[in-house]
């Protein structure tokens, strides 16, 4: 696989966990709380995986199932504080705070690999933060919503699960490695709700409540399943950096959908905070020494062809 499916392949899953932003919101604004839902959406994809790639999984390796329960921690850990967050705050708010995981990134890097990126990824995820900043932000009174601060501790996990599955996802199955990340989410999902909440109940008992049993479902398949399935299957050829990024595309997708189609709120602040969020994803996908050299290149050429 090139580098270019790869990088169409993280935006894909961006897009589809966009979306799950609103289905996430739908069923928690319906009855449920974060650990049904997480319960629910986890243990549809963990059936999902296991079953379709069966073959795979049997014939794996113990490396392979540590790296994944390993990994399954941080992805269990991201999406608790995310959801719990989404209970407290709107769909807009929790995709755009999402994408802190980008400023983050260059960190873990540096701190696990010592390796410093490059000036423009870093004043990227600055430009980044700050979009963030501009829809986070009581600037009336300086303070932090609950939900959003929630996000945000979502997002710090998240980014060590990118970095870890960055490193992983090079050297195993990609299937593999995600059906056994899907497995321990769902016992700690399981274990959190039995302790918290305990199965939705009446579930079948009217219209709404079969729709939001169905939302369950489905955003467990698409974003749970084929969304993480992309994310490993990309992140095989892709930095993890650029994945970071790549992927953050959901905290694009996610506002924009919540506003069109889920009547979440909008202002000033997170009109620029999408686009300071928009623009520091580009900004991070531009090799712009690369794009002079080539402006430099053409030109000799064109002065070339002149002379002659």
């Amino acid at each position: 696989m090139n580098k270019n499916l790869a990088r169409i392949i993280l935006i894909s899953a961006g897009f589809i966990w966009g979306f799950g932003f609103i289905a996430n919101k739908y069923i928690l604004d319906n009855g449920w709380d974060y650990s049904q839902l997480l319960f629910v959406r986890f243990m549809v994809a963990t059936i999902s995986i296991f079953i379709i790639f069966n073959k795979r999984i049997r014939n794996t390796d113990k490396e392979t199932i540590k790296a994944g329960l390993f990994l399954g921690i941080f992805l269990f850990l991201g999406y608790f504080f995310q959801t719990w967050g989404l209970a407290h705050t709107t769909a807009s708010n929790n995709a755009l705070i999402t994408a802190a995981y980008i400023f983050m990134m260059p960190i873990i890097i540096y701190i696990f690999d010592k390796k410093r990126v490059g000036n423009q990824t870093i004043l990227a995820g600055i430009i980044v933060m700050l979009g963030i900043s501009l829809i986070s932000v009581d600037f009336k009174e300086l303070t932090i919503a609950i939900g959003d601060f929630l996000t945000f501790i979502g997002a710090f996990f998240y980014a060590f699960h990118i970095f870890f599955l960055g490193k992983k996802a090079k050297q195993k199955d990609p299937y593999v490695l995600m059906a056994f990340q899907l497995l321990i989410f769902t016992v700690f999902a399981t274990i959190n709700m039995v302790i918290f909440s305990g199965l939705p109940k009446n579930i079948l008992s009217s219209d709404l409540n079969i729709r939001v049993l169905l939302a369950a479902v489905g955003i467990g398949f698409l974003g749970s399943f084929i969304g993480f399935v992309l994310q490993s299957v990309g992140q095989k050829y892709a930095n993890e950096a650029e994945a970071a990024i790549l992927i953050s595309t959901e905290s694009l997708f996610g506002p924009i959908l919540a506003i069109l189609f889920y009547n979440d709120p909008f202002n000033i602040y997170i009109f620029f905070g999408i686009i300071l969020v928009f623009f520091g994803i580009v900004l991070s996908e531009t090799d712009i020494k690369k794009m002079k050299m080539m402006k430099k290149n053409n030109r000799k050429k064109i002065e070339y062809i002149e002379e002659k």
